[in-house]
């Protein structure tokens, strides 16, 4: 079942917020990202350049034993791009 683990609250360098939301479904160890702004109007994700100049986004469960550690990473990512975490809020910890 895919569930809302947490979601960050994100800014490139001319101060455009937006938000991401991380879902993850450990039955079938998939990941998946929604980027919206405060209007609700949703970006892709290849917006945020992640990978680039850090590491890729996660795209499976398997090599995280925690919420916890898949949200760390997924932070690392998007500092790595053009955007920048600003806040952050893990809502299941617990797998």
């Amino acid at each position: 079942m895919r569930q809302l683990i947490g979601k960050f609250e994100i800014a490139d360098s001319f101060g455009n917020k937006k938000s991401l939301k991380v879902f993850a479904n450990r039955e079938e160890g998939t990941v998946g990202f929604s980027l919206t702004n405060k209007s609700g109007t949703s970006f892709s994700i290849s917006n945020m350049q992640c990978g680039w100049r850090g590491p890729h986004l996660p795209d499976n469960t398997y090599e995280y034993p925690t919420n916890k550690a898949l949200m760390e990473a997924v932070k690392e990512a998007v500092n790595g791009g053009v955007c920048k975490v600003q806040e952050e809020k893990l809502f299941i910890d617990v797998i």
